[in-house]
């Protein structure tokens, strides 16, 4: 799940001169080069969005203090994302999540080369090599050593400054039982009571969803709302086990197929049967140039290799991999089954309005910008066996509101106007600490947070500079004094609670002395405070 919004943004255009400091060596992100003219001073602008210009400030002021002329600027998400893959941009504060545990859908979007996410064109074909092998490895310990490699390497390119992982964190009123927070920012409500009432009201750190076509996004947010209308073949536990939902069992009779028995029994929103026949359908028209409305559905990367999807009888599908997909079962969690008799007869475009599906709740009614209404469906089978509680939802009716601004999602929680606020920066969880009618839960989070340089221009093509930067920056100060201490630094952009991760690579330390160092061998004129 890659999108990246989570406040509202304000919108500052400022055109930047980006300064020709140095000779141009390539985007490979290993080789030194020659220093450029001793006593050039290093100018930089950082650009980031609105929620993190506290942050931005706070970098450019550490920059500062070693002699670079550093400015913080912030910009709305589209525009600024069109900036820097136009190359156009110096470095901007990035952030990548991933739904997987998995460095396959956060590592090769951002760092294999030509990949979607690749804002800042890093391009180094050992890492792109140990990547491809990494992701079809059958092995465990191949596949960790292997992402071992990649980190090692990263380590030392510095295509980012590596920052930290955020804590997820939500609150709740002290009305609502059966409710956690979700490593992966799900949401699920088939589990959840409110005391006196059988309506549940959530505010979402959005100003709106993409869709209710679970085939035609890529979103975290649209993605929790969906996930309570339809099913998947599997599912995962809170700890990131996959378990069947949909799915009665599978088996894989080798690396590249997986044969599912899909449950009987299970119906769908509008009464009809779901079979295999439905399956087929949903990876058809995913996996389909042009599937869907005309257009190749946005969530046909994270099937990875995925080839075909065959019928074998009512109630079996087989899937056929390319190669070897280790991680496929955990892909299989992402994706719901929709109804293929319905979705023929009113269309993409007719059944993204008035969805039906195999989950839980029904749509009722709503808006992608405002609201969405959903009731409970009497007939659920139940859902995963291995995920109590099992049957039809214990609350009536579910109310999605989309509510960008956190202060005013704290507002309504404490005003009893909802009963979830999701997504909470740690000064609003902290002033929800000391309210009896409320409980904040934190986890460890699946988002990477740092700052991508633009490699292919001066002075971030000098893997000196982008070192010194990685030294240059306190992201310990900046996580106990913006972030209330609610994340963990990294070492590169992996994430600790994803497969792979290496523990024992350290982050780069807060190191002054040493930054300075690098940017005079690089060329520039800085100093510390001190001298």
């Amino acid at each position: 799940m890659t999108h990246m919004r989570n406040l509202q943004r304000s919108v500052v255009l400022v055109p930047v001169a980006i300064l020709a400091l140095a000779l141009f060596v390539g985007v490979s992100g290993c080789a030194p080069k020659e220093p450029a003219v001793t006593g050039e001073t290093l100018s930089i602008v950082i650009d980031c969005e609105a929620n993190r210009k506290d942050e931005a400030e706070a970098v450019a002021s550490q920059l500062r203090n070693i002699g670079i002329q550093a400015e913080a600027r912030t910009w709305e998400w589209s525009a600024m994302k069109a900036e820097f893959m136009e190359g156009n941009r110096q470095l901007y504060m990035t952030d990548w999540g991933s739904s997987y545990f998995d460095p396959f859908d956060l590592a090769i979007p951002k760092l294999a080369t030509g990949e979607r996410g690749n804002y800042s064109f890093y391009s180094n074909p050992e890492v792109d090599d140990l990547l491809s092998q990494a992701t079809s490895a059958t092995d465990d310990e191949t596949r960790k050593a292997l992402y071992f490699e990649v980190q090692d390497i990263i380590y030392k390119d510095c295509p980012w400054v590596f920052g930290y992982c955020l804590e997820e964190t939500a609150a709740a009123s002290t009305k609502v039982g059966g409710w956690r927070v979700s490593m992966d920012s799900r949401i699920n409500l088939h589990d959840v009571t409110v005391e006196g009432t059988g309506t549940i009201k959530i505010g979402l750190g959005i100003d709106k969803i993409v869709t209710m076509d679970p085939g035609n996004y890529r979103d975290r947010d649209t993605e929790t709302v969906i996930r309570n209308v339809f099913d998947a073949l599997v599912t995962r536990t809170w700890d990131g086990e996959v378990i069947p939902e949909i799915a009665e069992s599978w088996e894989t009779p080798d690396p590249t197929t997986y044969v599912f028995k899909i449950r009987e029994g299970i119906k769908f929103h509008n009464g009809e049967a779901l079979d295999a026949d439905d399956v087929v359908f949903t990876f058809e028209r995913i996996l389909q140039e042009n599937g869907i409305g005309g257009q190749t559905s946005p969530r046909l990367g994270l099937l990875g290799p995925l080839a075909s999807v065959v019928k074998n009888d009512d109630y079996t599908v087989t899937f056929t991999l390319e190669n070897p997909f280790p991680v496929f079962p955990q892909a299989l969690c992402h994706f719901q089954i929709v109804p293929k008799d319905y979705v023929t007869e009113v269309g993409d475009a007719g059944f993204a309005e008035k969805p039906v599906g195999a989950g839980p709740f029904m749509f009722k009614e709503g808006r992608l910008d405002d609201q969405v209404v959903l009731t409970r469906f009497e007939d659920y089978y139940g859902g995963a066996p291995d995920l109590p509680p099992v049957g039809p939802a214990r609350i009536d009716t579910v109310v999605f509101r989309m509510m960008p601004d956190p202060a005013t999602r704290v507002a309504a929680l404490k005003a009893g106007e909802i009963h979830i606020a999701d997504k909470l920066p740690p000064d609003m969880a902290d002033s929800l600490s000391g309210d009896p009618n409320a409980k904040v839960e934190s986890v460890p989070g699946t988002r990477t947070y740092g700052i991508e340089f633009c490699l292919t221009k001066p002075p971030f093509d000098d893997v000196k500079v982008r070192q010194a930067l990685n030294h240059a920056i306190d992201w310990d100060t900046i996580i106990a004094t913006i972030y209330g201490g609610k994340a963990t630094r990294l070492s590169t952009a992996f994430i600790p609670s994803g497969f792979g991760y290496n523990h024992d690579l350290k982050p780069y330390e807060y190191d002054p002395a040493k930054a300075v160092e690098l940017l005079r061998e690089a060329g520039f004129n800085v100093s510390l405070p001190t001298e």
